[in-house]
């Protein structure tokens, strides 16, 4: 025998720990010789006995749950009940690990166990189908003698046989575990027999006893395998739902919650998952016509796969789903519902700033040609000023079809600041007009009854903002006042010195005073705290869905943050409110004291002679170049396109004294022109004028070099101070802008 006294068959070569398992076992052993119980006895004394010795077995293992407490008992109930001394249990479970009960040393155990995992699968499989084969006729009952030739297992040692038996130490005895219906889960080894003697087809009796039990005990070991499956897959199950990052539910054929998870209770607020099944209110939460639609999807036997819906939440904030719902033959409804109010919303967003792109595109085409179209305007109209100053009738007319050209110019810088916000460089801009602008649309505009008043510091400093998006921070403050005023009341648009500042400033703050003050106050309903902590938050709004992008405000926080500015507020409900921005104060500009309708200056004798070539594809706006600067006593050279422009430069390059340069030309563009233009001459002085100049100043191969830019339309003071800034001796330290304000 290859075991101890004690009893260690290596039959039992596939017993293992719970869970154990063996490299390549397969789920299932094929079940080559489905043998199943013996004939039934007669009911006489020992059937009946056999009868007691079932029940009182199947009672003891009924209350047991834990498999390897159930496989323990089997194991030693059958040898009990047989008359053996060891019994070694091995079952297969469906997941492909071992079952075993046996009780061996530490060191056999290990080596065992070992022998085991080296094992070949083939080897296991082989040395089962041999056992199967010397099973007695009808049984799964296999005696194999110490002269068959079986594997034997060299992991343990050799046992004493016992005195006067006929069972030699190395005799093997298996009965195969077997269900009702016939499948093999298991092998049972036996060994050392309380009578020492070797089993015979005529002395099978308790043994097949033991056949009996082990298909008791395999029927047991299957319920309690499939109970823990079950319970396993439950817990997976409900761990899947419980976590899933969208919310999932079930309800009856008559519309009642029946379950949820978490995540649907606080996709609509809910604080408990119960909370959320035991509210009968909980359907009214969708919106009525989108559940509708579902609903009558569903009727018609279809599925809803990703369907948008309108919902909201307990406390009414309104939110936007995605859900798929499917309806069970037994009318139940099984849904999945993802809250997508934030994508939704950063898609809407993206859809404005595409189409804003889209805008912006187009306003650059639009604004180029405006203003190519008003520099001609004001150019005739000075010139016909200059002829009529002295026509007390016609002068006068002149001089509105400057403004009104300049209105128009205006106009065009604020529909590029809309769609270029941030883009420009920063000038000096003259608060005091910027407020009186917007007290003009407000008065043209807003509520009659909304009474507007604006007052500025007669000696405010200029701000080194873009006068057009500082026009729009203002004009949307004095929005949020109107919409404040609903009843109509007095909107306040006041501009300070003030060497003091914000409140609160951040220790790295590039200004420290002065600043200017912009106050914007209203006598309207005010606002509570919870609004003013959000005031600035990208997408907050408290207007009506479809009135308001939220971006409003949080423009405004943008817009000082880009220039250094600071934002306070003060409100109270009922109250009204006041938005004080700080700007660093700046330089004021020799523009900003220029009006629309100001007699030009005239030439200086510095201007006079120059050699200058302009070039320029709008007819009207370079005649009118070339007669100002032939007027100021220059000798001027005009090209209409760009390659005209390079072959008259090419003539004699040293001979130029100025180039005038349009941007945006025909054949060659204005930066082709200026790369060949340099490379015939790298220090060729070039006045850059565009109707969109800013989109070309985002070039550094353009901005290198330039003596000015000079923005259409222009006045020509604006023209004149241009030129003379770019003859000087030097170029100036940055890129000078001239224009109108």
């Amino acid at each position: 025998m290859d075991g101890p006294r004690t009893g260690r068959p290596d039959g039992a070569h596939d017993a293992g720990r719970v869970g154990a398992r063996v490299p390549g076992e397969p789920r299932d052993v094929p079940d080559a010789a489905t043998v199943g119980p013996g004939p039934a006895h007669r009911f006489d004394a020992t059937a009946l006995s056999e009868a007691e010795t079932i029940l009182a077995f199947v009672e003891s293992l009924s209350a047991v749950e834990d498999l390897q407490t159930l496989l323990d008992r089997l194991a030693e109930g059958i040898a009990r009940t047989a008359g053996w001394g060891v019994a070694v249990l091995s079952v297969y479970l469906p997941d492909g690990g071992i079952l075993g009960s046996y009780r061996l040393p530490a060191d056999e155990q290990q080596r065992f166990l070992a022998s085991m995992g080296r094992t070949p699968l083939a080897s296991r499989l082989a040395k089962r189908a041999r056992i199967r084969g010397l099973a007695f006729p009808g049984t799964g009952i296999a005696y194999v003698p110490h002269t068959a030739d079986l594997p034997r297992s060299s992991a343990f040692a050799s046992s004493s046989p016992v005195e006067g038996g006929t069972w030699h130490p190395d005799d093997r005895l298996f009965v195969l575990v077997r269900t009702g219906t016939g499948q093999e889960i298991g092998v049972l080894a036996l060994d050392e027999p309380l009578d020492g003697r070797a089993p015979t087809p005529e002395t099978l009796a308790p043994l097949r006893l033991v056949e009996r039990l082990l298909a008791l005990g395999a029927s047991l070991l299957q319920e309690r395998v499939l109970a823990r499956d079950l319970k396993r897959k439950e817990k997976a199950y409900r761990t899947l739902v419980d976590g899933a990052p969208v919310g999932i539910y079930r309800r009856d054929a008559n519309g009642g919650l029946v379950s949820a998870n978490p995540r649907l209770a606080e996709i609509f607020g809910y604080p408990t998952v119960e909370a959320l099944v035991d509210d009968p209110g909980f359907i009214d939460l969708y919106d009525p016509a989108d559940r509708a639609a579902v609903l009558a999807r569903l009727a018609d036997g279809h599925e809803v796969r990703a369907t948008d819906m309108r919902a909201r939440r307990r406390d009414g904030t309104p939110i936007r789903l995605r859900m798929s719902v499917r309806r069970e033959p037994d009318g139940e409804l099984q849904g999945i519902v993802e809250d997508v109010t934030d994508a939704r919303r950063l898609e809407e967003h993206l859809q404005r700033t595409q189409r804003l792109e889209a805008i912006g595109t187009l306003a650059s085409g639009v604004a180029h040609d405006f203003n190519n179209l008003l520099a001609g305007i004001l150019g005739y109209a000075s010139l016909l000023e200059q002829r009529l100053a002295a026509d007390p009738a016609l002068g006068p007319m002149a001089r509105g079809i400057q403004e009104t050209a300049l209105r128009a110019a205006d106009l065009t810088r604020s529909l590029l600041g809309v769609v270029r916000a941030g883009a420009a460089e920063p000038q000096h801009a003259d608060v005091a007009a910027v407020l009186g602008d917007v007290a003009r649309i407000a008065h043209e505009t807003f509520d009659r009854r909304i009474v507007t008043i604006v007052r500025a510091d007669a000696d405010l400093p200029a701000v080194a903002v873009v006068a057009s998006e500082l026009h729009r921070a203002v004009l949307n403050l004095a929005i949020n006042a109107r919409d404040a005023l609903p009843e109509g009341g007095e909107l306040a648009l006041v501009a300070e010195r003030d060497e003091v500042g914000p409140r609160t400033l951040p220790p790295d703050a590039p200004c420290r005073g002065p600043w200017v003050r912009i106050d914007v106050r209203d006598t309207g309903v005010g606002m509570p705290q919870a609004v003013r902590a959000r005031l600035f938050d990208p997408f907050f709004t408290t207007k009506p869905r479809g009135k308001g992008t939220g971006l409003g405000l949080y423009g405004v926080y943008r817009f000082l943050r880009a220039f250094g500015g600071a934002v306070e507020v003060d409100s109270l409900v009922g109250g009204g409110s006041t938005f004080r921005i700080y700007l660093p104060a700046s330089r004021p500009s020799a523009a900003m004291a220029r009006r629309p309708g100001a007699a030009p200056e005239p030439a200086r004798a510095a201007d006079v002679g120059a050699r200058i070539l302009v070039v320029e594809d709008e007819d009207a706006v370079r005649c009118v170049a070339v007669a100002l600067l032939r007027a100021a006593g220059h000798d001027v050279t005009e090209a209409s396109d760009g390659e005209e422009a390079v072959r008259r430069f090419a003539a004699a390059p040293a001979a130029v004294d100025l180039v005038v340069l349009d941007l945006v030309l025909p054949r060659l563009s204005g930066k082709e022109v200026l790369r060949r233009l340099r490379a015939l001459r790298p220090d060729v002085p070039v006045l850059l004028t565009s109707g969109n100049v800013q989109e070309g100043l985002e070039d550094p191969e353009v901005r290198e070099g330039l003596r000015g830019v000079l923005p259409k339309p222009y006045l020509p003071v604006d023209l004149h101070a241009a030129v003379r800034s770019a003859l000087a001796p030097k170029a100036p330290a940055g890129l000078g802008h001239h224009g109108p304000t």
